[in-house]
């Protein structure tokens, strides 16, 4: 152990500067590309069937359906079946829907205006972002909540529009959008969806997660009183209006604050009809809690459209946890050697899943998403693969990092091997830091209470 301890920081610096470097060259943004995907899974699954031949039937079986079959399905359903999230927006006119998706998007992807619509027609449209293999399908409901009769209630037309749309287009979310310092406004909008969203889910079974995005908070009180963070008194406006939307228009009292540090950042609130409450401002060049719509919205979409979401906007720090919670699956997948016949010595047949791994958060960090990039932390970690060797000497060299001391069990050691390789490469790709896998250890010792 001692060993591998050595060539690891021996290389600490060396993986630093060629990072730095790399930097420093200008490489182009890459992603995960989808198309790539087949060949890599490809590769994996030919290194896999080398390894395996040696073993026993049973124990090559048993890997095959435990570990390599669930960690390809993941593969799969996270990557290769991934589809564009369908985003459904709703709201008034002139309330910041088009900056809210540029804000969202974090580039400019719609253009903003203040015409007031004169149809209640939904507009569909995807938004490409080819240079990030990624697209998202909106749908905007322009001219819905405009639609109104005398009394302010909806037109018949406007709701059947709305319930027909959602029902047509089966968005993953909706995002309602709404200008704060218009919030004692809109009761009868709420009302009028609420309603909705409950036909819905009783005539059809249909629910979808529902998000409040509480825009242009930055003209509460004086706009020069910004960020909230630096000035009490716009804060204190944030939460007042928070506090108002939740209990006095939603008559919600149960919810919590998504960041415990800061309660002005929102609200996860429980209740059928809409999941939390966030305030944003979406001005460009004063942009505020945008990444903290993303986090909860990501939250609330399914696997296969989490990729394109991510992808599209380019945040690190969401990627990056997308990145960790892929690591973890595998580490789950991983412990299920645990049952198998197969003897310790022979756990190097897991390293091609952990190759795999390794691939995918390189592609989420913005490097090529192919087994080179998986040579690239290996070398960076003190391992020299050869250029004449390839694929099957990585796999062999791998082995040497899994922190295997102090661990009882097969399948404690494959888990925790799989964890802490995956959270080395993972500081190795988005930080630029070599830290050895043995740090990593007792994260997952903590994780698998």
């Amino acid at each position: 152990m001692s060993t591998i301890i050595f060539l690891v920081q021996k290389n600490i610096i060396i993986g630093y500067t060629n990072v730095i470097r790399s930097l420093k060259r200008g490489r182009n943004l890459m992603a995960i590309d989808k198309n790539k995907t087949n060949q890599l899974i490809k590769d994996i699954d030919e290194l896999f069937e080398t390894f395996t031949k040696p073993l026993p039937k049973e124990a090559r079986e048993f890997l095959k359906e435990k570990v390599m079959g669930p960690v390809f399905d993941e593969v799969r359903k996270i990557i290769k079946e991934s589809r564009p999230p369908v985003i459904f927006l709703i709201g008034r006119s002139g309330h910041g829907k088009s900056s809210l998706l540029n804000a969202l998007a974090n580039r400019q992807v719609a253009e903003v205006g203040d015409i007031k619509p004169t149809t209640p027609e939904s507009i569909p449209y995807e938004i490409n972002f080819n240079d990030r293999y990624a697209t998202w399908s909106v749908i905007d409901t322009r001219g819905i909540f405009e639609t109104t009769k005398p009394d302010g209630a909806l037109a018949e037309d406007a709701t059947e529009i709305l319930k027909k749309d959602i029902l047509k287009y089966k968005p993953d979310i909706i995002l309602h959008v709404i200008s704060a310092s218009e919030i004692r406004n809109l009761s009868n909008d709420m009302k009028v969806f609420r309603d909705i969203k409950s036909k819905l889910k009783k005539e059809t079974e249909i629910h979808v997660p529902t998000i409040i995005a509480m825009n242009k908070v930055d003209t509460l009180g004086n706009p020069r009183d910004w960020p909230p963070e630096e000035n009490g008194k716009k804060a204190a406006l944030i939460k007042e209006a928070l506090d108002y939307m939740t209990m006095d228009v939603l008559n919600v009292n149960s919810f919590q604050k998504i960041d415990l540090n800061i309660g002005i950042k929102g609200y996860e609130i429980y209740n059928d009809e809409y999941m939390g409450i966030i305030p944003v401002c979406s001005l460009e060049g004063d942009l505020w809690n945008i990444e903290a719509l993303s986090e909860f919205v990501g939250n609330q979409l399914p696997d296969e459209a989490l990729i394109d979401f991510y992808q599209a906007q380019e945040r690190k720090d969401q990627l990056k946890k997308l990145s960790t919670s892929i690591i973890k699956r595998f580490a789950t997948i991983a412990g299920t050697i645990g049952a198998s016949p197969v003897p310790i010595s022979d756990i190097l047949v897991l390293t091609p899943m952990q190759l795999l791994m390794i691939a995918i958060i390189g592609g989420l960090s913005c490097r090529e998403f192919n087994k080179e990039t998986a040579y690239e932390f290996l070398a960076a970690a003190g391992i020299n693969i050869g250029a004449a060797f390839g694929f099957r000497t990585a796999a062999h060299q791998l082995i040497k990092l899994i922190p295997i001391a102090g661990w009882i069990g097969s399948g404690a050691i494959a888990a925790s091997g799989t964890y802490a390789i995956g959270k080395s490469a993972e500081a190795y790709f988005f930080s630029g830091e070599m830290r050895k896998p043995e740090e990593y250890k007792r994260e997952w010792e903590s994780e698998s209470k």
